[in-house]
């Protein structure tokens, strides 16, 4: 889902810290069934609190806390021969002088139930659960507790805003390290969840992030075929007018997108091991600056399962450069395996359910799934892209106990929009119904349709056409070897530690719990 307002479709030299104290301790979520004439705000980059920026003799990135810190400024340092401006690129477009904080480059959380947005604007009925980190549809920007500014470093610590509500804070904090190398924006988020809702509900496409750039970068790009990593042609997505507006998902198979202009100059978003994406334009024109309403939109939309005690972190990059460096620089990337290697010993490692939950976070070694909706529960990966013919076999280190004596794998392929389970993508094998683990071999040598398949996505199921109470099955890891997974190279981010000093005038706060109220409006 994509914030559009209405109207048109409807800050190691030293260490700077501006922190913002946070009162009252509690706070209060408040209902709103229509707009007040809402106040009018100040621009996004006028105000001792508002824009902070880092840059380097490449690139500039700037958060700016009057719209929660999220990413609202990011620029060329030259114009590469006059192949590309060095005005903003980030789309902020005003609306009757305020400021949309649907746009910007952010993170969107996504959870149920559906009907939490019903008593909300009238737009977003049925938008759900969704705090985002700029603010919400009424231009209330989210409250950002912390902001750090290093040399190279921009840290930001937000509670965000219910998008559909009027001022209503979401139950979490999403914060994110912003570092510079080279021409690339470094990012990494930490979304901690503390909701009062303690419902694990079905997992929903995320922005994570979701990036907004002026309509100069109007062409989209991605690579979609069968041979990742080839320097094989990219598809491109572009308005063609009088459309006035295209939006969905798309499924690369190479983990990356580009917004560019005409002369392949723009912005590549690289989200490691993120196949499910979403791709807009909005605006007939093919060009605009900030504060435009027309704009050109990516994200990377990955389905999560959002427990209410939730954390969860990552990684994405924002490669400036043509179109040629920014896919260059992902190739010189680590790839992640072409099959299965999943261990869940910490998280779920991107796998949900459908019909189904499991014993929620903090995740220690297994994943315990509860399927006593046996008929239709699924346990599925995370979209993906793999040969088939170069998994042959597929292991699973699992225990079961249910009533049924079969499970089946079901796929789909990398085209497919989704798991179709028709008989030429599925295939059954035992299970040992005693509790206890063992090593299952999942043999597709000899199944055609697997080997000349590109593979987007791995299911399990069991074989019932009934409910069974108190089933489960527990998954301990999946891999393509009877050894269990390959060790993950992962290089962690470590925040920057130590004293900060604090300029005149701010409040330095030490949040160590943070507590919502709950709304008295209806779920």
């Amino acid at each position: 889902m994509t914030h559009i307002h209405l109207s048109k479709f409807p800050h190691w030299s030293r260490v700077l810290v501006v922190a913002f104290v946070w009162a009252p301790t509690m706070l209060i979520a408040q209902i709103r069934n229509s707009s007040p004439i809402p106040r009018a705000l100040p621009s996004l980059r006028v105000g001792a609190d508002g824009l902070q920026t880092i840059e380097n003799s490449q690139i500039k990135v700037g958060i700016n806390t009057n719209a929660g810190g999220s990413i609202t400024y990011l620029t060329f340092q030259n114009d590469h021969g006059g192949n590309v401006t060095t005005r903003n690129m980030v789309s902020n477009p005003l609306v009757g002088g305020r400021t949309d904080l649907g746009r910007q480059i952010q993170i969107g959380l996504y959870g149920g139930p559906y009907d939490y947005s019903q008593n909300g604007n009238p737009a977003w009925i049925g938008l759900g659960w969704n705090p985002i980190q700029a603010g919400d549809v009424y231009f209330n920007s989210s409250q950002v507790l912390l902001v750090e500014k290093q040399t190279n470093l921009l840290h930001t610590k937000t509670i965000p805003k219910q998008f559909a509500y009027n001022n209503e804070p979401g139950e979490a904090t999403i914060e994110h390290w912003i570092r510079l190398d080279g021409n690339v924006v470094k990012v990494h988020v930490k979304v901690v969840l503390s909701r009062s809702d303690k419902t694990q509900y079905e997992a929903r496409q995320q922005e994570f992030p979701c990036m907004y750039l002026t309509g100069d970068y109007h062409n989209m790009w991605l690579y979609k075929g069968t041979n990742p990593y080839s320097n094989g042609p990219l598809s491109l997505e572009r308005i063609q007018p009088p459309q006035t507006t295209i939006f969905g998902d798309v499924f690369p198979t190479e983990p990356w997108m580009a917004s560019t202009n005409d002369n392949g100059y723009g912005v590549g978003l690289y989200s490691p091991n993120t196949y499910e994406w979403k791709r807009g334009y909005f605006g007939a024109d093919l060009g605009g600056d900030e504060t435009s309403q027309v704009a050109s939109y990516l994200a990377a939309a990955n389905k999560v399962v959002f427990d209410h005690n939730l954390v969860h972190e990552w990684d994405y990059e924002l490669i400036l450069g043509h179109l040629s460096e920014i896919r260059s620089y992902v190739y010189n990337k680590t790839h992640s395996p072409a099959g299965p290697n999943y261990l869940f010993d910490n998280s779920r490692k991107g796998w949900l359910y459908y019909h189904a939950t499991d014993t929620g976070w903090p995740i220690a070694g297994k994943l315990h799934v509860l399927l006593d909706d046996a008929t239709n529960a699924r346990v599925l990966s995370p979209f993906v892209f793999w040969k088939g013919r170069s998994n042959p076999k597929i292991y699973l280190r699992a225990a079961f106990n249910t009533q049924s004596d079969k499970f089946r794998i079901k796929w789909r392929r990398s085209d497919d929009i989704t798991i179709y389970g028709t008989g030429d993508r599925i295939m059954e094998f035992p299970v040992i119904n005693d509790g206890q683990y063992h090593t299952y071999t999942i043999d597709l040598s000899s199944n055609d349709n697997w080997l000349n398949a590109d593979i987007g996505q791995i299911a399990f199921e069991p074989v019932t056409d009934k409910a069974q109470p108190n089933a489960w099955m527990e998954l301990a890891w999946v891999a393509t070897s009877p050894d269990g997974p390959t060790p993950e190279i992962v290089d962690p981010f470590i925040p920057p530690t130590g004293e900060v000093a604090c300029v005149p005038g701010c409040a330095l706060v030490s949040v160590k719990k943070i507590q919502f109220a709950r709304s008295n409006r209806k779920r």
